[in-house]
């Protein structure tokens, strides 16, 4: 099983109306811990960690307040590579970064239309499909 299909299995099950599939909160947290045990899932903090590498923006100034286009496009990658490879939601990235889950979103939808269009930012989209890759492969 791929990393993304691991990932999209997780958040069914944690969204999945539990009155309506007839199972107890207790019966669905021991299938999700089951399948996290198994599953060598990427997390937030090596996404960062590599988009870090790729872009030679330190950690620190991923999560400081700063708003320079060259620090906010690198959140906006960690951003759109941990919604989509990771289980964690909006609110939780948006607090990891500093920001809320609002910016969270804004982030998102930037990275989506930049790999509708390379052209607005062909450098972001480069270090997004090489990370998804890797994470894809690991």
């Amino acid at each position: 099983m791929n990393t993304k299909r691991a990932i999209d299995i997780l958040q069914t099950l944690r969204y999945t109306s539990i009155a309506a599939e007839g199972c107890t909160g207790e019966a669905l947290g021991y299938a999700i811990g089951i399948l996290e045990d198994r599953l060598v899932l990427p997390n937030i903090d090596s996404i960062i960690k590599a988009v870090s590498h790729e872009t030679h923006i330190s950690e620190e100034e991923m999560i400081h307040r700063g708003r320079k286009r060259d620090i906010s496009d690198a959140r906006a990658i960690v951003s759109w590579l941990a919604y989509h490879y990771t289980p964690m939601t909006l609110k939780a990235i948006g607090r990891r970064l500093g920001r809320d889950h609002v910016m969270a979103i804004h982030y998102n939808r930037s990275a989506d239309e930049w790999l509708k269009d390379p052209k607005l930012n062909f450098s972001a989209v480069s270090i997004i499909k090489k990370i998804a890759k890797e994470l894809e492969d690991a």
